[in-house]
């Protein structure tokens, strides 16, 4: 008689999470390294915080090395899942044993907020923070930018199901036939995007260590910085725009910004995700700059343009970087820029909100509802780039717009009752679900700090459901997922 399959195959998980916590311990020899560079006392607390992040995944990892069986789809839900739980609880460890953080709940927060890509920071004055520390809040950005999972693939751990879920948007770019090709291309790209825009703030004086850490939370959009005010610490327009491209092409399906090229750049503007982008993208800035131009300018027409830019950019893209306070704007904007961080970038790039590509669906298939009421026996089919759409994926998008919005209320009306006022509930809730690191009324500067304890756990979740867009972390509170 032929055995069942296990619910959860264990083994499988605990070597998959052993595994796993090793690539994070190997990540923590770069600020172990710096703070060797620097002369740094934190040099011991990073040698115990690998100590104990490597000990542990090896006693899950070490049992299960030769026989751990075939991946599921429960089991690339729960692990993927779970493991940006635990990286950011073994990165809180080294927070604490570093003393950058004064208690557990700012050090996962500032963890949480680094693999997500968030931006947001409980660190109230991160100059004064070692530069090993400095350097791991900002690599873990761009760890978390293109995505743990993915990265384990390219190391030949994992399958299908767990790039599924990781990967962002309702439909999931293979790039090549082999799920570990296509996250090898992936990254390779992400690191050529990350060189680029390395020599563009050298090139307008960066010096090299704030380089390194601002590269990898703009081309990750995270929106983590060296300085507490941000990118306006640099006057150079040179840096404020540079840093602009950096954000956009991160904003781009990476699948579709690899023609960004002289000869192929005609096949990115084939992809209506990416046309349609560009123009929701350039419409915000000339917005924001037209407006900001007449009612609040700066003492030239150019610097003007480049805040609206900058800020507009930094809001649809959920980077989080600061050259400006956008509250000082026309509170018009304030709605307008609320939109946008709800809206994010594509699919498939490092940006979060509910992406360009959903809201192209939801429009295209209400566009299509007139014609089919007019002719009720016809077949209209819904296309995106001359491809025909399922009613699954558009049912999907519909549920994913439902829930994002929701659980955003839910959170505003439940941070409201643990006493947050409600301009800053509403910022907080949409900060956190659609990853960006600003936030509106008291938090505009995207520094935490003083909100309420109960308030920082319910913004890390809300964190991680942005970053895995929902399903993923839903699906394991569902009766479905731990029935046979």
């Amino acid at each position: 008689m032929e055995r069942k399959r296990p619910l959860l195959n264990i083994r499988l998980l605990s070597y998959a999470f052993g595994s796993l916590l090793l690539l994070e311990a190997a990540c923590m020899l770069i600020p172990l390294f710096v703070a060797i560079g620097y002369g740094e006392k934190q040099v011991i607390d990073w040698i115990d915080s690998i100590v104990i992040t490597a000990g542990v995944g090896l006693l899950f990892a070490l049992p299960f090395r030769k026989q751990h069986g075939e991946w599921g789809k429960r089991e690339g839900y729960l692990i993927v899942a779970s493991i940006w739980v635990w990286f950011s609880f073994f990165s809180a460890i080294a927070f604490m044993l570093s003393g950058a953080a004064n208690n557990f709940t700012d050090a996962f927060f500032e963890s949480m907020s680094g693999f997500t890509t968030t931006g947001a920071s409980v660190m109230r004055d991160v100059e004064s923070l070692p530069h090993s520390v400095n350097v791991w809040r900002c690599f873990t950005q761009w760890l978390g930018g293109m995505g743990i999972i993915v990265l384990s693939l390219v190391l030949g751990f994992g399958g299908m199901f767990i790039y599924v879920a990781e990967a962002t948007g309702p439909v999931k770019t293979k790039m090549s036939p082999r799920v570990r090709q296509t996250a090898a291309m992936l990254w390779g790209h992400y690191i050529v995007v990350s060189a680029v825009t390395f020599v563009f703030f050298f090139l307008g004086g960066m010096d090299t260590f704030d380089n390194f850490c601002h590269m990898f939370t703009t081309v990750s959009t995270g929106g983590f910085s060296t300085k507490n005010n941000s990118l306006s610490y640099w006057s150079s327009p040179f840096i404020h725009w540079a840093a602009v491209g950096g954000m956009f092409v991160s904003s781009c399906n990476f699948a579709v910004s690899l023609f960004f090229k002289p000869g192929k750049f005609h096949q990115a503007l084939r992809d209506e995700e990416f046309r349609n982008m560009s123009i929701i993208f350039f419409a915000l800035a000339l917005t924001c700059s037209v407006t900001n131009l007449i009612n609040n300018p700066c003492p030239t027409i150019e610097e003007t343009i480049r805040k609206s830019t900058f800020m507009s950019m930094s809001c649809i893209t959920g980077t989080g970087h600061s050259i400006d306070n956008f509250m000082n704007w026309t509170p018009a904007l304030w709605i307008l820029l609320l939109v946008a961080m709800c809206i994010g970038g594509s699919s498939g790039s490092t940006t979060g909100g509910i992406k360009i590509v959903r809201i192209l669906l939801i429009v295209k298939n209400s566009y299509l509802e007139f014609k089919r009421l007019l002719h009720p026996r016809a077949i209209i089919p819904l296309k995106l780039n001359n491809k025909v759409i399922t009613t699954d994926t558009i049912n999907s998008v519909v549920a994913f717009i439902f829930l994002f919005m929701s659980i955003a209320v839910l959170a505003t009306i439940l941070l409201m009752f643990i006493g947050v006022r409600p301009i800053d509930a509403v910022g907080v809730s949409i900060s956190g679900i659609a990853n960006i690191g600003l936030g509106f009324g008291s938090y505009d500067t995207g520094n935490f700090y003083d909100l309420p304890i109960v308030a920082k756990w319910i913004f890390s979740f809300l964190m991680l459901l942005g970053r895995l867009e929902l399903f993923t972390v839903l699906f394991l509170f569902t009766p479905t997922f731990w029935k046979r």
